[in-house]
């Protein structure tokens, strides 16, 4: 296990950093509220019409059975490696290193994506109302600079930043819907939308869905600050389920206020407006104030930043410290107790895909591409963290088993997430969001031939994740020898 000691005498993260508020807003951040209301609701309009706000109530219940099994291995392996460490220990370490490079790889990507279609927005809208240019790219760079720095400082710095930064995108927007249902449009109020029946037809419901359980991922967040936490078994798992539960709520409350305030009777404009809906029922209601709802955007774009740098840095260094990643990732700061050199790559890196890849597609359609590349590599992270719980379950915990969640909710859940990543794909979007199945094959197979490597290399070390845990637990032995999930009294 990880010793309390590692972190005073500089060789771990800073231990009993943060409590429940600063990992929930971790979660929150990551999920992006502002962001997933923004870049969703013309979509779901379009296909589902009046009933777009439903379509995320399915998808929320969709996400919170996906949270709430996966969340019961916050519980027993807490660590910084996150899904690296849960598949490592439950299904095997060489499941576990695919899971944790494909998953830490495109966590660190998307920031470099979304802070370049934040700066596109920006300018986009400034120019086109006020008539001031600012280049995306510079705005771009100053994002994920202020983010690297952040990140440097450590998880105290980044959870204020972004705790302060998603309470306030979530304020703003929450006021946009709620000055919707006061002064709404053409139609009045409505409580149709809740209705699914409401929707155009059930096949654009169910692709509304299926965007819509895009918009709930990153609630796994929370399971990268596991050795920064106040009783991580504890407030991991309550992280996890508070985020969804919470987002579940703010974003059907937000999609119906934004209809309501663009107008019901008029619903085909919204779906298909050039302009985001948000900003065209900002300006109807708030005039100038408009621009409170394009700095929730900037907001919510940084917060996620943020979040997934966190993120990401966490999952490399918990791979270097256990050598399936290069040792430099594995060093911390003396004095921020940060993996310093793995913000650093980070941060460069996110400006290289920002940058460089944001001029070469066009921000937007890079950002558009790493969602979609997102979408597959969640789906495969989440169905190995299914197999996962029932394993654990049905054999070292088999005492707590609860076949409800432990059994039924992973099963349903898969079956879920094997539709959302069929109707992600198929058709096949226009280049160059269709390069994102390439992306993930190019990833995907550079990930294989590292773990070749490490198979030859004759280190063992990588294998044993499951002793990098917070805390003291003794588990029963494995069934399997090729599965390590003993998460007892070990050494560092």
């Amino acid at each position: 296990m990880i010793n309390n000691d590692d972190s005073i005498a500089g060789r771990g993260l800073s231990r009993n950093s943060v409590g429940l508020p600063t990992v929930l807003m971790q979660s929150i951040a990551q999920i992006a509220p502002a962001v997933g209301v923004l870049t969703t609701i013309a979509f779901n309009t379009q296909q589902a019409g009046l009933g777009a706000p439903s379509t995320y109530i399915a998808a929320f219940i969709v996400g919170l059975v996906v949270a709430i099994s996966l969340a019961q291995l916050g519980k027993h392996l807490p660590s910084a490696g996150g899904f690296y460490t849960y598949v490592s220990a439950t299904v095997g370490p060489r499941s576990g290193f695919m899971v944790g490079w494909l998953y830490s790889w495109v966590v660190a990507l998307i920031p470099g994506g979304l802070a370049s279609y934040t700066g596109f927005v920006l300018q986009t809208e400034l120019q086109q109302n006020y008539g001031v240019d600012i280049p995306w790219q510079l705005i771009t760079c100053a994002i994920l600079l202020v983010v690297g720095y952040t990140g440097y400082k450590g998880i105290l710095a980044s959870g204020k930043m972004l705790t302060v930064l998603s309470i306030v995108e979530m304020l703003i927007v929450a006021g946009l819907s709620i000055s919707g249902l006061v002064s709404p449009g053409p139609g009045g109020i409505t409580f149709s939308g809740f209705n699914p029946a409401s929707s155009t037809s059930p096949h654009g419901f169910f692709l509304a869905v299926v965007l819509s359980i895009f918009a709930f991922t990153g609630w796994e967040g929370a399971a990268a600050v596991a050795e920064e936490a106040r009783n991580p078994r504890k407030v991991i798992p309550q992280a996890i389920i508070g985020s969804m539960i919470l987002l579940g709520i703010y974003y059907v409350f937000c999609a119906w206020g934004i209809q309501i305030g663009w107008g019901t009777a008029h619903l085909d404009g919204l779906a298909n407006s050039k302009e985001n809906p948000a900003f065209v029922v900002a300006h109807r209601l708030w005039g100038h104030g408009w621009l409170l709802v394009l700095l929730a955007l900037l907001n919510s774009g940084i917060a996620v930043c943020i979040a997934c740098t966190v993120d990401s840095t966490r999952n490399w260094y918990a791979m270097a410290r256990a050598e399936a990643m290069p040792q430099w990732l594995n060093r911390i700061h003396p004095v921020h107790r940060t993996p310093y050199t793995a913000v650093i790559a980070q941060t460069v890196l996110a400006l290289i895909v920002g940058v460089v890849g944001g001029g070469f597609l066009a921000p937007d359609q890079s950002f558009f591409m790493l969602g979609t590349l997102a979408t597959i590599i969640y789906v495969f992270v989440y169905l190995m963290g299914n197999i996962g719980v029932a394993r654990f379950f049905l054999t070292t915990a088999r005492g707590e088993l609860n076949v409800l969640i432990h059994i039924i909710f992973p099963i349903v859940s898969t079956v879920a997430l094997c539709f959302v990543l069929y109707y992600s794909l198929v058709p096949l979007p226009d280049p160059p969001v269709s390069y994102a199945p390439v992306a993930f094959g190019i990833l995907l197979v550079a990930g294989l031939l590292m773990l070749w490597r490490l198979q030859r290399s004759g280190r063992t070390n990588w294998m044993t994740l499951s002793r990098y845990v917070v805390d003291s637990e003794v588990s029963a032995p494995p069934q399997d020898p090729d599965v390590d999930v003993q998460v007892g009294k070990f050494g560092v």
